[in-house]
């Protein structure tokens, strides 16, 4: 017995001592002649297509040709995603053209491989096929959605600086049409399973529930039609009679003389006209895809490598690829603090206060409702709280237009919002989310009258963009339960959410209200507790930078033109018309008030406010609006030339690179000292919260990452130049000099 029990001890040892082998990212399953080859990567929450996955799909792919069965179905073991695209990171380590085109023409034969194989083959698809997920559907013969709202079908890959790499630019026109396929790669939208099938790029949506008995259906019906046609010959599979007419009308459009002008030259204009040729994928997308429409498909995709391998060793994609992983990144974080609040049995659900019905007040309540979070809103009278509701309602009358939403479900969201006038109504909300005027007395007051009637132990976050939570939090019986909730206008479009903590702020609020800000949607930075916080004190200097740019003798246009084509959205001067001059002139005085001359701006805005220029809301600001709120013209006709005359102006034209150099070295040069002062540390939530919150240019990667690529070496003596010229408020911050001298960077990389 003992000898017999020897071995077995030694090599149990030896098992324990050698890493377990890692478990298969799929298998391949048979079941009544079909074969199942099930994605299901043990390692990750959702399946991507990484080397190792593709490997093993290699494998099931020799095992199905030697041994064919009645049919495949291509199904996903995740139960809430088919595949969400490519490994990103992977991609990201890809070092020389060699290793790209290696990898892409793997694909390509995989891909290949799949569409065949002698027998008929089905995507079942639930949650999200994107990118390279789609592009394995597209192989198969045909394709069933199930009717989920989570269910999207979608290239993306130009988000991330690339065009899609395992055929998706050949194989999309040539089954749905070239427009529809120019839009779904140009744009990276996803489409919901329904708008899918009216497209032809399914051939059946069902139940979720329903989905491999569907699956079966088709592969019935593969053997039904097949009647010895060629794979390539079949591959319109069960697409409606109207899709597959029109797809083969555009295909055959795509391949004349006319193409060019009628489709191709008109999705260059929109893509120049949206992106100012600042991102080389979309313009390359379009080559791409009229080249290899006119070609045989194996000769397209080398097209496709081509084009790909150049595009993923570009800086704009590795801008691009860094963004991802940094916002997932902040994501995890935030997730994991939000997570403590549900540990901890604290996590607050039910009704949420908001107080006041402007904008940001009717829009926040909007996104809580949308996101089905039932809401009391408050205002002073009922004049303002029918406007805050007829807000909310468009909001919803949109979502209901674009068919994100039926007509029941926008009922629903709009009945999940509570109006009043009272502040008895706030006695069930464990959570009041404030977003009243931007002055210290009235903070105090909603928040002395509002703790007289809320459950005891209530969160009140505040919705301000200057004042600091610590002065507001005074005012509270329990100032731990005080945090700052700064949304971004207008909500439902800006991702970004900042939370402010204060020095006295309890994890457990905190956590709650980061949950809370993960349930809207938002994409959330923690920061700490001073005058601007984060985003309104580093926007503050770029926008000021701009004004006195404007005294100096810049044209409002020129200073405008210069940022845009830097890559910002829209230029300070329309930023500051957008924003509303008297909400910029307040904010500033809080600013000065904390920070001194440094921060000070030109008399620029106090006069236009005595001029009566609040902006684009006042019909007037630097800019002429019509009635309709939108600029009264382009560029230099829109501008208001009273303007000039009224700040005593006269012209000294600004070179465009001084422009640009100062407004974006104050902003980095502000962030910098929020760095020294403790107010935000990681140098990921810096950018992500510039390119979320307001639109620093995505292609550049971030504020400090475009300051790294530069060297602080070279930032330093640029900004002691500007200095030398213009004043101390250029000067460097002592944080930029150490690190210039020690020669390092933000991101150490």
């Amino acid at each position: 017995m003992t000898d017999r029990l020897e071995p077995a001890a030694e090599t149990a040892a030896e098992t324990a001592a050698e890493p377990a082998a890692p478990r298969p990212a799929s298998r391949l399953e048979r079941h009544q002649g079909v074969a199942w080859l099930v994605l299901d990567d043990p390692g990750k929450k959702v399946n991507t297509l990484s080397s190792r996955l593709l490997g093993e799909f290699e494998a099931h792919l020799a095992a199905l040709e030697a041994d064919p069965p009645r049919g495949l179905v291509l199904v996903s073991g995740k139960p809430s995603g088919f595949v969400a695209g490519a490994d990103v990171g992977e991609l990201q380590r890809l070092s020389s053209p060699g290793e790209v085109r290696s990898l892409v023409e793997a694909g390509h034969a995989l891909c290949r491989r799949l569409e065949a194989l002698p027998f008929p083959t089905v995507a079942a698809i639930h949650g999200p096929a994107l990118g390279g997920g789609l592009e394995l559907a597209l192989c198969c013969r045909f394709r069933v959605a199930s009717d989920d709202p989570a269910t999207r079908l979608g290239l993306p890959e130009v988000q991330l600086g690339l065009i899609p790499g395992m055929g998706g630019t050949q194989r999309l026109p040539r089954l749905v049409g070239v427009p529809d396929a120019l839009d779904m790669i140009l744009t990276g939208k996803g489409l919901r399973a329904k708008k899918a099938l009216r497209l032809g790029l399914v051939d059946e949506v069902c139940s979720r529930h329903d989905l491999g008995d569907a699956a079966l259906r088709l592969v019935a019906a593969g053997h039904a039609d097949d009647g010895g046609l060629k794979v390539e010959a079949r591959r319109g599979g069960r697409r409606p009679l109207a899709a597959r007419l029109a797809s083969r009308a555009a295909g055959l459009l795509s391949r004349t003389p006319a193409a060019d002008r009628l489709i191709y030259e008109k999705a260059r204009q929109q893509v120049r006209r949206k992106t100012g040729g600042h991102y080389p994928a979309p313009l390359a997308a379009i080559d791409v895809v009229r080249d290899g429409v006119k070609l045989p498909l194996d000769r397209a995709l080398e097209v496709e490598a081509t084009a790909f391998t150049r595009l993923a060793l570009s800086d704009v994609a590795a801008n691009l690829m860094a963004i991802f992983f940094m916002k997932n990144d902040v994501e995890a974080r935030a997730a994991k603090l939000a997570k403590q609040a549900g540990d901890a049995g604290a996590a607050r659900g039910g009704t949420v206060g908001v107080l006041g019905a402007g904008l940001m007040g009717a829009g926040i309540a909007q996104v809580l409702a949308y996101k089905g979070v039932p809401v009391v809103m408050k205002d002073r009278d009922l004049a303002s709280l029918g406007r805050g509701l007829s807000y909310a309602a468009e909001r919803f009358g949109e979502l209901e237009k674009r068919r994100r939403l039926s007509a029941v479900e926008t009922t629903q969201g709009l009945a999940r919002i509570h109006g009043t006038v009272d502040y008895a109504a706030l006695s069930r909300c464990d959570v009041v989310i404030e977003a009243v005027f931007e002055e210290m007395s009235v903070k105090h007051q909603v928040l002395r009258e509002t703790q007289g009637v809320a459950p005891e132990g209530f969160i009140f976050a505040s919705n301000t963009s200057t004042l600091p939570i610590t002065e507001i939090a005074q005012a509270a019986a329990r100032p731990e339960n005080v945090v700052g909730m700064h949304f971004f206008s207008p909500v439902h479009k800006m991702p970004l959410l900042e939370v402010i903590r204060h020095p006295g702020t309890s994890e457990e609020t905190l956590a709650t209200i980061v949950g809370l800000g993960r349930t809207m949607g938002k994409t959330v930075i923690v920061v700490g507790d001073g005058p601007g916080f984060f985003t309104s004190r580093v926007l503050g200097p770029f926008m000021n930078e701009a004004a006195w740019m404007l005294t100096e003798g810049a044209r409002v246009e020129e200073i405008d033109r210069a940022l845009e084509g830097w890559g910002f959205p829209v230029g300070p001067m329309t930023l500051l018309d957008e924003v509303g001059l008297d909400i910029a002139a307040h904010a500033a005085g809080t600013m000065i008030e904390h920070f001194g001359h440094r921060v000070a701006a030109p008399p620029v805005f106090q006069r236009m406010l005595d001029d009566g220029r609040a902006g684009r809301k006042a019909g007037r600001g630097f800019y002429r609006y019509g009635d309709d709120g939108k600029k009264a013209g382009r560029g230099e006709e829109a501008v208001d030339e009273e303007v000039y005359r009224l700040l005593g102006w006269s012209a000294a034209p600004i070179p465009p690179e001084e422009i640009v150099e100062r407004c974006w070295l104050q902003m980095l040069n502000e962030t910098a000292r929020t760095m020294e002062d403790g107010v935000i540390e990681n140098p990921v939530d810096v950018d992500i919260g510039v390119i979320f919150g307001f639109g620093f240019p995505p292609f550049r990667g971030g504020i400090l990452r475009e300051a790294d690529r530069r060297g602080l070496d070279w930032v330093v003596e640029r900004l002691e130049h500007y200095a030398d010229r213009h004043g101390d408020r250029l000067e460097p911050a002592g944080l930029l000099r150490e690190m210039a001298v020690a020669g390092r960077t933000f991101h150490g990389e």
